[in-house]
């Protein structure tokens, strides 16, 4: 049983502090030596902490100016947050093994801080930040060494938020808050590159910030602005905007301040959804008019400017079909522009949603037609048949126009399409028959199979909807398609074969061909004895 011994506070102490009590300065030297060597890993750690001053105990936590008194060597930190990347070595372990290390000296800010050594706390954590920061890119980090950054955000405005509860004499100097604010700065700048910065760095600082430092915060963030119109400039700008804007809340920043910042840097999206915030749809409709023209934009405005009430629904159909007016000439010559063709399918599909929505029914199906026209196909077939069947169109119209959409998909040969709006339709028939001229015409547009051969995907959907009522085709488009799987290999094609395989059975069955399917499968798997797998497959089904 270990001895206990009084320890320098008073208090008894027990256990393995009380065994090292009892050793000498030279046994315990030599216990350390030889811990070093069986645990080489933990030497770095050891040398740092021989450089750090000791934490203070419970008596030296009330000596007076320790809040701002620094103690500590930065290099200190910085040679150790160097040795731990260099150490850690590549791979998708590093990050953890550079985590383990660099929250070992985290720790050493937060006993600083906890002890309300706020100086050497912010020396910690600024070190460790920035040393950090400097060796990230090359890190395949999936959250481990960011969560430590994070935490470092953290106590750095655990350090600013304590100073004004501080007598005068315990708070920072000019100096050390000046390294503070820029290490926040630098850590929020680092949360919109990377992510995993979750502290809110704006508003730490617009509180607690005195004025001139807003100042200077300011500058940096200015410095921080990215002309340019591309997604990532304006991506990047408008949070700057936003950290600008929380900063300058202690200063009255206005709405209008927000939208002048905003027409400086050429953010017209975020400017027109600050209009739209603040019930001004006229400004914010000008703002687009004059400014938005990326497809994406346009919508997204069309939208919010919908959500305004029924007023503004003419001005958003209105914004969205000047804007397709525009790009429809860029196509005139140009039938391989499939930029400005995706833009121009993108206003119609809306345009097209928008006015079966609020009953323009006529310009509904107009703006799918011309959609269907520019890719027939059966997705667009069948937006044509919803915009003619709504309620209101006439009774006539959709028996009208579908013979006309078919004759399009008949020659310009998309079998598939047709194939595909058969079965939903329930044509059976007719979907047997598109099939017949996909596997019969050759060089027809593939989607999806080689010329004259059609997919197994269309063969297999046409048999199991053909089952009923022509069950001798469906086992004539099964057989192909159980081929086409053995062929291919692997367990997983075998156990699709054989699920085919058994409706072919239950087909022969049912018309009384039991020799047939016997002959048939017989000679598939004498024709694939080599095939192990597909022999256990087969077996496990009976067939």
């Amino acid at each position: 049983m270990a001895k206990v011994h009084p320890g320098a506070d008073g208090k008894d102490q027990s256990g393995l502090m009380g065994q090292l009590g009892e050793k000498s300065r030279e046994e315990l030297l030599a216990l350390l030596e030889q811990l070093v060597q069986r645990q080489p890993e933990i030497e770095p750690l050891i040398e740092l902490l021989v450089e750090l001053p000791l934490v203070p105990t419970t008596q030296q936590k009330k000596r007076p100016g320790k809040g701002r008194e620094r103690t500590l060597d930065p290099s200190a930190i910085r040679s150790q947050v160097d040795s731990a990347f260099y150490h850690a070595g590549e791979g998708w372990d590093a990050a953890s093994r550079v985590a383990a290390d660099l929250e070992q000296l985290y720790d050493i800010g937060k006993d600083f801080a906890e002890a309300g050594e706020w100086a050497n706390a912010q020396v910690v954590y600024a070190t460790l930040a920035e040393e950090t920061m400097t060796h990230y890119e090359g890190l395949h980090d999936e959250g481990q060494v960011s969560w430590v950054l994070e935490e470092c955000a953290a106590g750095l405005v655990a350090c600013l938020n304590a100073q004004p509860t501080l007598p005068q004499h315990e708070r920072l100097g000019p100096s050390a808050r000046e390294e503070l604010l820029t290490t926040l700065f630098d850590l929020w700048k680092f949360g919109y590159n990377y992510g995993g910065i979750g502290e809110n760095v704006a508003e730490a600082l617009a509180e607690h910030a005195t004025a001139q430092e807003r100042k200077s915060i300011e500058i940096w963030i200015r410095e921080e602005l990215r002309p340019g119109q591309d997604f990532s400039s304006k991506w990047h700008s408008r949070h700057i905007i936003d950290f600008l804007a929380t900063l300058k809340q202690a200063e009255h920043f206005s709405d209008e301040d927000v939208l002048e910042e905003y027409r400086k840097v050429g953010l017209y999206k975020e400017m027109a959804e600050k209009f739209l915030q603040l019930g001004r749809q006229k400004e914010a409709l000008a703002v687009a008019q004059a400014n938005l023209t990326e497809p994406m934009d346009v919508t997204w405005f069309a939208e919010q400017l919908l959500k305004s009430g029924e007023l503004w629904q003419d001005q958003a159909l209105a914004f969205v079909e000047v804007r397709l007016g525009e790009v429809k000439p860029a196509l005139h010559g140009k039938p391989q522009d499939f930029t400005s063709a995706q833009t121009i399918n993108t206003y119609r599909r809306w345009l097209g949603e928008k006015y079966l929505l609020y009953g323009k029914a006529k310009q509904a199906v107009d703006m799918e037609l011309a959609r269907f026209q520019a890719n027939p196909d059966h997705t667009t077939y069948r937006s044509v048949r919803s915009a003619a069947l709504a309620t209101g169109q006439p009774g006539d119209l959709w028996p009208g126009l579908r013979p006309q959409l078919i004759q399009t998909l008949e020659r310009q040969g998309r079998w598939g399409a047709l194939v595909s709006l058969y079965l939903d339709e329930k044509e059976v028939s007719q979907a047997l028959a598109a099939l017949a001229e996909m596997e019969r015409t050759p060089g027809a547009p593939s989607y999806g199979y080689r010329s004259g051969e059609p997919s197994s995907h269309y063969q297999a959907q046409v048999a199991e909807a053909a089952e009923k009522s022509y069950p001798d085709e469906a086992i004539r488009l099964y057989k192909p398609v159980v081929q086409r799987l053995i062929d291919g290999r692997g367990r997983e094609n075998y156990q699709q074969a054989t699920g085919y395989l058994t409706r072919i059975k239950r087909l022969y069955q049912k018309q009384g061909q039991e020799a047939e399917w016997e002959r048939y499968i017989i000679t598939l798997r004498n024709s694939n004895k080599s095939l192990r797998a597909l022999k256990e497959e087969l077996d496990k089904r009976g067939l």
